[in-house]
């Protein structure tokens, strides 16, 4: 049974069997992961500190939109009084990407212009008194004043503004700070004319000031804070976002204003603003390990001048631009993605082959990782079996890479993908992993190996994916072979879901963040981290209760973590053996609600741990405690 340590069920009581002197093996502590990509805009739109959405104007006007009313999709008319003008959206020499927004301002009196209320025109959360910064690019035939300003929704009332000078025909940034005067949590950045003339507008730029920024990073304070607050150990940027041809490294360095727009998986009008370094440059600030994934399209070229950039001294020539970029000192990078997803076979080998060695050549430390896919049946032969999600039928590719990690000296990583869906004693993908790894070891002849998820998957952000969260990192612990685990997707604004993948850990708004119940599963694993995994093991659970142990080096603290993923409650006796606990108390962590229940921007609480001291009244070594239904538990004995 591939649950390893839960036990036939037979007639009595369910125990658990704690060995605390017993060492099993070490635990990761890159188990309490989360992976981020820009699907449902976790980044454009979320961690990102940029406000504005639709920043170079690339999104065409509403197809019903009339000649003199073009207006780039997430921008809107703003006027008052008796202004009167046109809107054009022009291909003529662009800022960015293959369009600008014009502005014109015919006659009358009053303001005339364009407003941008944010991530699905959601509006914009402003704080009385705090300072927003940004910039915006422009041109105009003849001098012209535009002004910048934070406004409310409908425009009625008017926070800040501030006049920006439009002298050149040619592009010219425009910085300005803007300072509300009231607070509102869906606010609107406006662009107007207060007098007639003209002005084309190509790319615009809002952030909070540094009091709302983590680390004077352009990543939002609240966002960051509540990723560490969810005790992430280990983030993993990637998924399909890198499948896609614009999705080049190069082009995610130098000033964000200059970095193109392009064609993405999940958005057709993505920015580069933010890319891999940036995400290198946030982890190291929140002291995340981390690991940035790359299009497998990446030159060999390339990649070698990446790890120049990441790694090299600060006078080598890329090493140059890191340090013009803000970032003097070398990354720590350890880790690299080569894809996501992609189906492993001589083609995929023959790529992974030449930015492998590049990466090598330049630091053979690094551990490059194969973006593989799923195994959704057990592979018991390598080289003839069925179930691959990926199509695959053979690890013959697989083996040829692992004997290019042995004739390199290197070592190599395979990224597995793992539905986290109850009931987890069937679901195949995971028993399907263990089986990859068994296979892997049994082809690798000595090259330096492992296997990672990088992506648990579900579809839903419910207590039921908390609890299938937790015990397939039971199950890893348990395994011991696995050393990175990361849940995907680490965050998620809230009712953005346009592509079913609705499983955000973080959820967040324009005003503040908060935790699902499976984020909750992470943060509770983290707090109580413990380095030793101990023997232990559940008896007639009715494939419904499963434990683990681990413990202090010192032996003096031990943590029992128990998953209830049935909908009624067990009453467990548990056995202690090999420890002796010196406190009266356990401290008491639960997780417990409704199947599918969810937390909300009005009920940002409803699946909360508990936390408790537990009179344990332990005797002879024994113990009783109630598990609730849908229930993920950690004791913690000192």
């Amino acid at each position: 049974m591939w649950m390893g340590t839960v036990l036939s069920a037979l007639a009595g009581d369910v125990t658990i069997h704690v060995q605390a002197d017993q060492v099993v093996g070490p635990v990761s502590r890159l188990l309490t992961g989360a992976c981020i990509e820009d699907v449902n805009h976790e980044i454009y739109g979320g961690l990102y500190s940029q406000m504005i959405f639709g920043e170079s104007f690339q999104e065409p006007a509403p197809p019903a939109s009339a000649p003199e009313s073009q207006l780039s999709g997430m921008w809107r008319g703003a006027h008052r009084g008796t202004a009167a003008g046109r809107f054009g959206i022009i291909s003529e020499r662009p800022f960015a990407g293959g369009q600008s927004q014009q502005v014109t301002f015919d006659a009358g009196d009053g303001e005339w212009g364009v407003e941008n209320q944010g991530l699905n025109r959601w509006g914009l959360g402003l704080v009385a008194d705090k300072t927003y910064e940004g910039y915006v690019w422009a041109r105009a035939e003849k001098r012209t004043e535009l002004t910048a300003g934070l406004e409310s929704g409908d425009g009625a009332r008017v926070y800040a503004q501030t006049p920006l000078a439009v002298a050149s025909k040619e592009w010219q940034r425009l910085d300005f700070i803007l300072t509300p005067s009231a607070s509102d949590a869906a606010g609107r950045f406006a662009l107007t004319l207060k007098q007639p003339g003209s002005v084309t507008l190509g790319h615009v730029f809002l952030q909070p000031g540094e009091w709302g920024r983590f680390k004077g990073l352009p990543v939002r304070r609240d966002v960051a804070e509540g990723l560490i607050g969810q005790g992430i150990t280990v983030l993993r940027y990637g998924g399909s976002m890198v499948n896609k041809g614009g999705y080049k490294w190069k082009n995610m360095i130098g000033p964000r204003d200059r970095r193109p727009p392009y064609a993405g998986t999940w958005y057709r009008y993505s920015t580069d603003g933010w890319g891999i370094p940036d995400f290198m440059d946030f982890c190291e600030a929140a002291d995340f390990e981390y690991i940035p994934a790359f299009n497998m399209d990446e030159t060999p070229q390339d990649m070698a001048d990446f790890i120049e950039y990441a790694k090299g001294p600060a006078d080598s020539a890329w090493g140059r631009r890191r340090v013009a970029d803000g970032h003097p000192p070398p990354y720590r990078l350890r880790y690299i993605e080569l894809g996501n997803e992609e189906r492993v076979d001589e083609k995929y080998a023959d790529k992974f082959e030449a930015l492998a060695k590049a990466i090598w050549a330049k630091d053979k430390n690094i551990i490059p990782v194969a973006g593989d896919f799923a195994y959704d049946k057990q592979i018991e032969d390598a080289f003839h079996f069925a179930g691959a999600a990926s199509g695959i039928t053979t690890l013959a590719a697989h083996q040829r890479m692992l004997q290019l990690a042995k004739a390199n000296n290197g070592e190599i990583w395979f990224d597995v993908h793992v539905g986290t869906e109850l009931p987890l004693p069937t679901n195949t993908s995971l028993a399907g992993m263990f089986s990859f790894a068994d296979a892997l070891d049994k082809i690798a002849d000595g090259a330096r190996h492992k296997v990672v998820v990088f992506e648990f998957n579900a579809g839903n952000h419910a207590q039921k994916r908390a609890l299938a969260n937790a015990q397939a990192i039971l199950a890893i612990e348990r395994d011991g072979r696995i050393p990175i685990a990361t849940s995907a997707n680490g965050l998620q604004p809230d009712g953005q879901n346009d592509n079913d993948w609705n499983q955000g850990l973080l959820f967040l708004n324009s005003s503040g963040v908060w935790l699902q119940p499976p984020g909750y599963v992470t943060q509770t694993l983290s707090r109580n981290y413990q380095p030793q995994l101990v023997k232990c093991e559940v008896a007639r659970a009715e494939g419904g209760l499963d434990a683990i142990a681990t413990r202090s080096e010192d032996g003096k603290t031990l943590v029992l973590q128990v998953v209830n993923a049935m909908g009624k409650e067990v009453a467990a006796q548990i056995y202690l053996a090999g420890f002796v606990a010196g406190k009266p108390v356990a401290e008491a962590i639960e997780l417990s609600g409704g199947f599918e229940a969810v937390n909300t921007a009005a009920e940002s609480e409803k699946i909360v741990p508990k936390q408790s001291q537990w009179q344990h009244g332990i005797k002879d070594g024994k113990t009783t405690r109630v598990f609730p239904a849908y229930s993920f538990t950690v004791l913690r004995f000192e």
